[in-house]
């Protein structure tokens, strides 16, 4: 009997020892940063091919197209570099030693964007002016590259 009441007694205490014990809690906390950001919906180049230019003919433009996107409600500025030709601020197509100055305009630099599906449609305007024609070297393959870049 006494032996059947230790062991009673052990069992007990042990039942009682592990009810005593609690679990242990910890708050985990998840932080995050959207940033505004900004891209071209592709990767391929805008090309204005102006095609046979004369001297007479006037004032010559060409348009290409490209489409990007920013961020909701982030505002962006479009803007272009001077090209690998410039002389001053003054764009400029070469071949060989040959120029031919021309002007490239966005139809719009400034805005706000409703993030990637809703992309952007983006006008360029290349312009030869006809006298920058009526002057010209008669040449092939006059050709410029220019940067242009969306900043958010």
């Amino acid at each position: 009997m006494k032996r059947t009441l230790t062991t009673s007694l052990i069992a007990l205490s042990l039942l009682t020892l592990g009810s005593l014990s609690h679990a242990a809690d910890k708050n985990v906390i998840i932080n995050a940063n959207v940033v505004g950001t900004c891209a071209f919906v592709d990767t391929n180049d805008v090309t204005i091919n102006m095609g046979d230019l004369k001297a007479g003919s006037g004032d010559q433009s060409k348009t290409g197209t490209t489409q990007f996107w920013c961020s909701n409600g982030v505002s962006y500025t479009l803007d272009t570099n001077d090209g690998l030709n410039a002389v001053g601020d003054v764009k400029h197509m070469k071949s060989g030693a040959n120029v031919l100055p021309y002007t490239l305009t966005l139809d719009h630099e400034t805005g706000t964007g409703s993030g990637p599906n809703t992309p952007i449609d983006l006008t360029l305007t290349a312009e030869v002016k006809g006298s920058d024609l009526d002057s010209a070297t008669i040449a092939n393959g006059y050709t410029d590259t220019v940067i242009l870049t969306v900043n958010p």
